[in-house]
């Protein structure tokens, strides 16, 4: 007959014997595991970004201590619906040359508005476009140009921006490097054209406007006087960001730009 401590003991083996059953099933369950499931976990996170962006009325600026844009209020709709928790707070403004140079050093870095150029295709992924419109060779009105091909520009002192969309257009047109001059800041250009100090500016003709009114200088003293490129802007992400989060980014981009009422800041009334 069986004793209470041989009871106990009988028990206690079996608990044991059970425990070390579950520890093995669990050990068997965790091998079948693929060796990729936690990177799949992972995957599913949207990263937190850093949203890099120059100051550019209407499109993104600071006014009364406030981000604002019409891109702003765009990529907000963006993050929302992608599931980010990142706001007006956490977007950046920086010198242009700067931001682009960090955009391609920094991972899960996004740049915006970018424009789409050939020579910077491989340099980003991308997602756009936020909208489209014209650049223009622009030039004194009181000089009367007559400029009908490229090569007619070759002769010309052209003012661009370092690492802006301008000195790509200066480069894609055979603009001879001697003859280019590299600004940090799009209002130095204007200031030097009105000066007389350089021939053209490639740029957008309301973003001249606006870069002239703010130099104090009349801008009905110029003109576009050649179509440089018809260019679209687009949020710009650093190389090593995986395609997954590119692809959900344009699917959400796709979205809120197709909602009834959005305004893709496209119409020329609404630049300034």
């Amino acid at each position: 007959m069986l004793t209470a401590l041989d009871l106990r003991s009988l028990s206690g083996a079996a608990i044991g014997f059970s425990a070390r059953i579950r520890a093995v099933a669990c050990l068997l369950l965790f091998a079948a595991l693929p060796l990729n499931a936690p990177a799949v976990q992972a995957e599913n996170i949207i990263p937190d970004f850093n949203l890099l962006t120059e100051d550019w009325k209407p499109y993104h600026y600071v006014e009364d201590g406030k981000v604002k844009g019409q891109t702003v209020d765009l990529l907000l709709g963006i993050l929302e619906e992608i599931g980010s928790s990142q706001g007006r707070e956490d977007i950046v403004f920086l010198p242009w040359a700067r931001a682009y140079r960090q955009a391609q050093t920094e991972p899960n870095t996004i740049l915006f508005s970018t424009g789409r150029t050939e020579n910077r295709e491989k340099l980003f992924k991308w997602a756009g476009p936020i909208l489209k419109f014209d650049s223009y060779f622009i030039g004194k009105k009181k000089r009367n140009f007559s400029i009908e091909t490229s090569e007619d520009l070759h002769q010309y002192k052209v003012g661009v921006v370092i690492d802006g969309a301008s000195a790509a257009l200066a480069k894609r047109h055979g603009i001879p490097q001697e003859n280019t001059t590299f600004n940090s800041e799009g209002v130095l250009n204007v200031k030097m054209l009105a000066a007389d100090r350089i021939d053209f500016i490639p740029i957008q003709w309301k973003n001249f406007e606006r870069l002239a009114i703010e130099a104090g200088i009349d801008p009905l003293q110029f003109e576009p006087v050649f179509l440089a490129n018809t260019i679209s802007l687009n949020f710009a992400f650093h190389l090593d960001t995986p395609d997954w989060v590119v692809r959900e980014f344009q699917t959400a981009l796709d979205d809120v730009l197709a909602r009834p009422g959005h305004d893709d800041g496209s119409s020329p009334s609404d630049l300034n």
